[in-house]
């Protein structure tokens, strides 16, 4: 899976058709599509025909790029006891234990399988998946796990974000001809309001959820002058803005500040909202049924997943080998112990979750 390389920028069909050589005598239902780019992308729904499990294993296929490597990031080399490849651990590493797990279960407790592309990008994937497949729709499931590196801790809830494109454009020219206008001149009075918002929302605590580390929101950005140099005025610059909220924080007077901002200064604001942030209550009997199987308490984390698109079908619930810290950089490792561990602890939630969860009707079959 690792030397299949399946960064947003190429096509993952792939890697998704060496996984379908894997799953023999699965029902397989692919959900693809064609990326922004032209690029033709794949997802995959898998159901073992004779399973009443209306538990769900999901996953996502692609990668982020592999800026900075120095190393072959598709060799998949083994260092001592860990696999290092871009994708180890978020989330080839996880997915093969999953894939391990399901296929070596008894036929009635497989769980079903859904691998999504463009997670990393613009979980688009996800989305075309929860929209047209027959599969989810005929044999809904009642609860998912995604496989993203925790270290085996049960996350019952996360962050999700808003995401903001707000661009200036400028007359470009010779700067030292006096004649062009540049767009980061337009852009300096957001960012001056841009950067008192982000000070309110760290600390103002009234703002804060104190079940998160950090507590506060994150309101990060970047600007892009798209490779504008300093002896030519900037044409366009466009600042790009992440907000990350938690479910206890209605982010719609950050939304209504920055809409008021960008018109204050004759700036264009495009804006794209995440689902609903994904969070369990601590005391729901899916969490408690959960957390009794792997005797550990369920917690909830900072970042995102597409445990937040899951939701809108069934209760989500995060759980995986590996650490996160070891995601998004060069070097990308994770341990082969975590993932036969991992393969032993998703063959047991399908099976003991399998008698908790409600089964399929005769009428659905």
């Amino acid at each position: 899976m690792i030397a299949c390389d399946s960064r947003p920028s190429v096509s993952n069909v792939p890697l998704l058709e060496l996984i379908q050589r894997h799953l023999s005598g699965w029902q397989l239902e692919r959900v693809d599509y064609v990326d922004e780019g032209g690029v033709p992308k794949g997802n995959l729904v898998a159901r073992w025909p004779t399973s009443t499990s209306r538990l769900a294993f999901a996953g996502h296929l692609d990668t982020v790029t592999d800026a900075g490597w120095t190393t072959d990031p598709f060799a998949a080399d083994l260092e001592g006891d860990e696999m290092v490849g871009l994708g180890a651990v978020d989330m080839k590493g996880p997915i093969s234990a999953m894939l391990a797990a399901a296929t070596g279960l008894p036929h009635d407790c497989r769980p079903l399988i859904v691998l999504t592309a463009d997670e990393e990008s613009t979980k688009r994937g996800v989305r075309e998946v929860l929209g047209r497949s027959e599969t989810l729709r005929e044999f809904r499931p009642h609860c998912f796990i995604v496989g993203e590196p925790t270290n085996f801790r049960l996350v019952r809830g996360h962050r999700v974000d808003v995401q903001f494109v707000v661009t200036a454009c400028g007359r470009q020219a010779h700067s030292s001809t006096g004649k062009g206008l540049n767009a980061n001149i337009q852009l300096i009075p957001f960012l001056s309001e841009l950067r008192r918002l982000h000070l309110r929302l760290r600390e103002d605590t009234t703002l804060h959820d104190r079940q998160y580390d950090p507590p506060f929101c994150d309101l990060n950005f970047t600007i892009e002058n798209y490779g504008t140099l300093p002896n030519t005025t900037v044409g366009l610059a466009t600042c790009k803005i992440k907000l990350r909220y938690s479910k206890s924080f209605d982010p719609q007077f950050v939304i209504d500040e920055l809409s008021k901002m960008a018109e204050a200064s004759g700036l264009d604001l495009v804006m794209q909202r995440e689902a609903p942030p994904p969070e369990l209550s601590a005391d729901a009997p899916l969490v408690r049924a959960v957390e009794a199987i792997i005797g550990d308490t369920a917690t909830v984390v900072g970042f995102g997943t597409e445990a937040s698109e899951y939701t809108r079908l069934a209760p989500s619930l995060v759980l995986g080998p590996g650490c996160v810290d070891q995601a998004h950089k060069p070097g990308e490792r994770i341990p082969i112990g975590d993932i036969r561990r991992a393969q032993v602890l998703y063959s047991e939630l399908a099976q003991r979750l399998n008698r908790k969860l409600p089964v399929e009707s005769a009428h659905e079959r």
